[in-house]
Parts: C-alpha cells; structure tokens; sequence
C-alpha cells in the first residue's frame, strides 16, 4: 500500500471553522469523485494543537494500490484534467505550506476486536 501524507494549512486571514468546514464537507466529496486510482481518502483534525507555528489545520492520507497508482495520479495532478481539484485546493488552502510525503504503509495491527495481523 502506497500513501500520500499530505500537512494542509489554511489561507491566510480564514478562521479555524472555516476551514474544516469547506475542507470536510465540499473539498473532500470532489477528492472522491475526481481522484483516480484512489483507494482510500481520509482527513485528520487536530484536536489539540503543539503550539508550534508550523502547526497543520489538518492531515490527509490518500492511499493507492502501488507505486504505479501513485505515480499515475501524480501526473493526473499536474494535467488539465485535475485544474477543478487544483483551483478548489486554491479557494481555502494557503497551497505554498502545504507538505506532502509519500510513504509505503506497513500494518502492525489492524482496527477491530482482534486486530492481529494474520499470520
């Protein structure tokens, strides 16, 4: 499994509320509907920040089935076809401070009553 662990960051001058606001109910529906290859999208709210300036307002984790899969979107990102996500990521975003980190996900455990691994 491969991921994409992005630090957003909201624009300059837009309240906290705002933010989460436009990111959870109209930013994330379009990274569903638009995004191909994706398997899984989840966005992380900070309950309890550090207290640091390099604070993130959240984290998401986009995840694909490999490393083609996420080399396929990432060209997808830089083409005419994802200028919609582009602009709307513009709209609520301070995009220059966003961070993104590609990682390789290894499971220890999973979530549920057992969740062992198998094996």
């Amino acid at each position: 499994m491969m991921k994409i662990i992005a630090l957003v960051y909201r624009k300059p001058g837009t309240r906290s509320e705002q933010f989460l606001s436009y990111w959870l109910s109209t930013h994330g529906p379009l990274m569903l509907r638009l995004t191909p290859g994706l398997l899984h999208y989840t966005q992380n709210v900070p309950v309890q920040p550090t207290g640091s300036d390099d604070d993130a307002d959240g984290i998401s984790e986009l995840w694909f089935d490999d490393m083609d899969a996420l080399q396929d979107y990432l060209e997808w990102r830089d083409s005419p076809e994802a200028a919609e996500l582009r602009q709307d990521e513009e709209r609520f975003q301070d995009t220059r401070r966003t961070r993104r980190y590609i990682v390789e996900e290894h499971v220890f455990k999973l979530p549920g009553p057992r969740g062992a691994l198998p094996g």
